[in-house]
């Protein structure tokens, strides 16, 4: 029972990727999953009631924890790279392309606050980080929170960008694009 649970989610995981929740049906889920449609409805209700048991269940949803920061070095451009690199290993195309299919419009205001988790979560890491540095004199922002917020967005831009891509053109512009962007923010901090 709890394998068929996971089967159908991974399905439903699956075919937003591939198709938005919008054209995807419960008959495609229950294909996907290998199990009857009356199956989806009698452990779910709706399909609307299965999106939101999986995102309130997902295991997937990239975050950053507190003991990140015990990995960071002090040092701006090596410490911009390791965050960006953590988030891209988390936020991969498939991410993204998940990401876009919540936004339908029938579900989007029940999807949103778990769309909005990743942003939160990775401005509010990088703001304490840059505050951080600002103390011990490692950067010179005015305002860490505008600044961590213009820096994820240049973050969720490539992602955005690359949603598309193969996992190889991925994984060599995503290095391009931390070397170069680490290295301009950490620059410009620097010499504010």
């Amino acid at each position: 029972m709890k394998q068929t649970r996971t089967n159908i989610m991974n399905a439903v995981k699956k075919l937003i990727i591939e198709k938005g929740y919008s054209t995807m049906t419960t008959k495609d889920i229950a294909k996907e999953a290998q199990v009857n449609e009356t199956t989806i409805f009698r452990q779910f209700g709706s399909k609307k009631d299965l999106l939101l048991v999986t995102l309130k269940e997902a295991d997937w949803i990239p975050m950053i924890d507190s003991t990140f920061f015990e990995q960071l070095i002090g040092e701006l451009e090596a410490d911009l790279a390791s965050i960006m690199d953590h988030y891209f290993q988390q936020v991969t195309p498939d991410i993204v392309r998940f990401s876009l299919g919540l936004r339908a419009q029938e579900i989007y205001q029940e999807t949103l606050p778990y769309v909005q988790k990743i942003p939160t979560a990775y401005t509010a890491f990088l703001e304490s980080y840059l505050s951080k540095m600002k103390e011990k004199g490692g950067n010179d922002t005015s305002d860490p929170k505008e600044t961590a917020q213009v820096i994820f967005s240049a973050m969720v831009g490539f992602a955005f960008l690359q949603a598309f891509s193969t996992n190889e053109q991925f994984a060599r512009e995503k290095k391009r694009f931390i070397a170069q962007t680490a290295r301009l923010f950490a620059a410009g901090l620097k010499n504010q």
